[in-house]
């Protein structure tokens, strides 16, 4: 019962440490520099997650150049965050199943605060670069796509 209480809190915390979906499914994104082969790509060359937002404000092809080009900025700087976070979230649930000493995991709590800190920040630059790039008609479509798919609140 001990445990399982343990493997529920470590899950919770994990599960609230508020963010973005991205963290949970690594490279689901195209790589939108290039247009080769993406033909072959189901949402073509600007990628899975790219393409609704652009559809969503009717992106000018202008737009859809500069949006993509800081997405592909921001991709190299949070992707290796993220994969760290992951790591650390697996070590943390690994030592709150296992019964490690508290120091251990309140230390690992701690690692995945900051580096959370971290993803946030860069998330947050990478949404005020692609506003800087919106026609204010495109705003609010924009920020109501981020709402639903619970990147913003």
């Amino acid at each position: 019962m001990k445990r399982s209480l343990w493997v529920f809190i470590a899950f919770f915390a994990v599960g609230f440490s508020g963010l973005q979906s991205a963290i949970a499914a690594p490279g689901d994104n195209s790589d939108t520099a290039s247009s080769v082969g993406s033909a072959n790509k189901p949402y073509g060359q600007y990628g899975s997650h790219l393409e609704p937002i652009l559809k969503t404000i009717n992106a000018t092809p202008d737009q859809r150049v500069k949006i993509s080009a800081v997405v592909n900025e921001f991709k190299p700087k949070i992707e290796p965050s993220l994969t760290k976070y992951r790591e650390t979230r697996d070590q943390f649930l690994q030592c709150m199943i296992t019964g490690k000493a508290s120091e251990e995991i309140m230390s690992k709590q701690d690692e995945m605060n900051q580096l959370s800190s971290q993803i946030n920040s860069q998330y947050m630059m990478m949404n005020l670069k692609v506003r800087k790039l919106l026609k204010p008609d495109q705003v609010e479509p924009y920020e109501n796509y981020r709402r639903k798919q619970g990147w913003a609140k």
